[in-house]
């Protein structure tokens, strides 16, 4: 079985001490978007049919939850690492111009072109203050993509969820009130006693851009690149 990244329960106290949650129109959640709205990032897509048939599962559990809202299940993935804002006129820190997306796109496929495909595991149910989302056990793979993308990319910027905390996920759940924040905790603590899911191959990587239009709307995502990962030796 694929290990455990250690800061998972440190994740899951911290969701535990929770007395309220960041809810999808909260002012703070689009502030940092400074009006921008076309997101670059590199993610791996959840396809498999076992694992998407547990995502289902636990958000069919989530969804009688009061404030609750699963997430459409064309959006589950993992986020290898968040890139920035595609712009015409850099200004801010995580801002990409878009004459330079090409070149990002080239250096990722230098570098993902030697990586090899992986085994991973839906792990277990837990939160953030914005989110419901799934464990990612994958002995530390995915964390590697991320930091090994900041090493030939120095120039993209860095978020503070990368490094060492570095959490791999599939988001599964996003917040409209904190009606049902009890009946959330019990559930889902409920749910991490069932154990973890199943496991299913990552075999490649998309560089997308995301199309962040209002806070009602989960993006569209357009996939600027395709990266398959080696066979396995």
């Amino acid at each position: 079985m694929p290990e455990v990244a250690a800061p998972f329960p440190d994740a899951w106290q911290r969701f535990q001490a929770l007395d309220s949650l960041r809810l999808v129109d909260d002012p703070a959640t689009w502030e940092a978007s400074r009006g921008r709205a076309q997101y670059l990032g590199f993610l791996v897509r959840i396809e498999d049919a076992d694992a998407r048939r547990h995502l289902a599962r636990v958000a069919e559990r989530l969804a009688t939850i009061p404030g609750v809202e699963p997430v459409p299940d064309w959006y589950w993935h993992i986020t290898v690492k968040a890139v920035g804002y595609q712009v015409v006129r850099r200004v801010n820190e995580d801002d990409v111009l878009r004459q330079d997306v090409p070149r990002i796109a080239g250096k990722a496929r230098a570098l993902l072109s030697h990586e090899e495909a992986f085994q991973a595991q839906l792990g277990l149910a837990n939160g953030f203050i914005d989110s419901v989302f799934l464990e990612v056990w994958d002995g530390g793979r995915v964390r590697q993509l991320n930091a090994r993308l900041l090493e030939v990319m120095p120039e993209i910027a860095r978020y503070p969820a990368d490094g060492p905390g570095f959490l791999p996920h599939v988001s599964v759940a996003r917040f409209t009130s904190n009606d049902g924040l009890d009946e959330l905790k019990t559930t889902l603590a409920a749910l991490r006693a069932e154990g973890p899911g199943p496991s299913f191959p990552v075999r490649r990587v998309e560089f997308v851009k995301s199309w962040w239009l209002s806070e009602e709307e989960l993006p569209e995502l357009d996939v600027l690149a395709t990266y398959a990962l080696r066979s396995p030796r």
